[in-house]
């Protein structure tokens, strides 16, 4: 078995990749096409024509860090796989920092309803 790729024709997009014989009777969908994949092929991913090329993957912002270190306050976790806390002073010193984010995008009018609660939570604190 190898694998290959379902393309979506109109826009070059891997949709799935899946394992295929090669031989067996298989139709893609209607607007697929099937390629024989490598290593860079992947749903998200696209085909230029001649090459798999991977998705982007983002970095995400401080603020998208801090958001998900507010609401868990681990710093790692010991050999036994238990969870680490951080001290308090770690985790004032990041909600300072995320406050102060959320502020400078509320200043600038962009900020969303999950960090608009965020804010008014940290403000409550």
């Amino acid at each position: 078995m190898a694998r290959y790729a379902l393309i979506i024709t109109a826009t070059g997009a891997v949709d799935n990749v899946i394992e295929y014989d090669g031989s067996a009777p298989f139709t893609p969908p209607t607007g697929q096409e099937l390629r024989e994949a490598d290593n860079n092929a992947e749903p998200g991913g696209t085909w230029n024509g001649s090459a798999f090329v991977r998705a982007v993957v983002p970095t995400p912002t401080r603020t998208q860090v801090l958001m998900g270190e507010v609401t868990n306050p681990v710093a790692s976790y010991d050999d036994e796989g238990e969870p680490v806390n951080k001290t308090d002073d770690v985790v004032a010193a990041e909600k300072l920092e995320l406050k102060n984010l959320l502020l400078a995008e509320l200043q600038a009018g962009d900020l969303s309803q999950e960090r608009t609660q965020t804010l008014l939570r940290l403000e409550r604190e």
